[in-house]
């Protein structure tokens, strides 16, 4: 596993990260926060056929954010289709240092158990700034061909910026919310 943050490493780096990520076989996830608990299964499953497709496509590196709710259940996917010999990579996004330091223990400890099955970590930035989430989103977009979203359609939030901006950028999107 390797980790780059874009803030501190020498430009080089981000030249060796960049080419590392090929663009026309990544996909990155994004999604909300909270899904109900009813419907946790339900988009499981979804994101699973979905990502069966992609891996079928010829999509190798799986780009996620590592947020709470359906960042981290599509990363459990990912590493669930690694074990069952799926030849994908997880890579770990993340938008500051720490950004987990202030969540329930419960999800720390899935997100360090996440971060351990991770392939590649890059972290963008050494500490939180305000923008630093539209940053990680547009970070995604640029070393991804397609989206896989978990989006509930309305206007407002992170989820809608990264799928608008995928939409400005004539990207492919799945939405499993439906």
């Amino acid at each position: 596993m390797w980790e780059v943050c874009l803030s501190v490493k020498p430009f080089i780096n981000m030249i060796n990260m960049i080419e590392k990520i090929d663009r026309a076989c990544s996909v990155a996830f994004t999604g909300h926060r909270s899904i109900p608990s009813g419907e946790v299964d339900r988009v499981s499953k979804r994101v699973d056929q979905s990502v069966r497709i992609m891996a079928a496509a010829g999509v190798k590196n799986f780009i996620c954010g590592m947020a709470l709710g359906f960042d981290m259940l599509a990363a459990e996917q990912i590493v669930r289709l690694k074990k069952e010999g799926y030849k994908i990579r997880l890579i770990a996004v993340v938008p500051f240092r720490g950004q987990h330091e202030r969540w329930k223990m419960k999800d720390r400890d899935r997100y360090n158990e996440l971060m351990k099955e991770a392939d590649d970590v890059i972290v963008l930035s050494e500490t939180y700034f305000s923008s630093c989430f539209f940053k990680r989103n547009d970070f995604m977009l640029s070393h991804s061909c397609s989206v896989i979203a978990y989006y509930n359609g309305l206007p407002k939030g992170g989820t809608f910026y990264t799928i608008r901006r995928a939409r400005m950028l004539k990207m492919n999107i799945i939405n499993v919310y439906a």
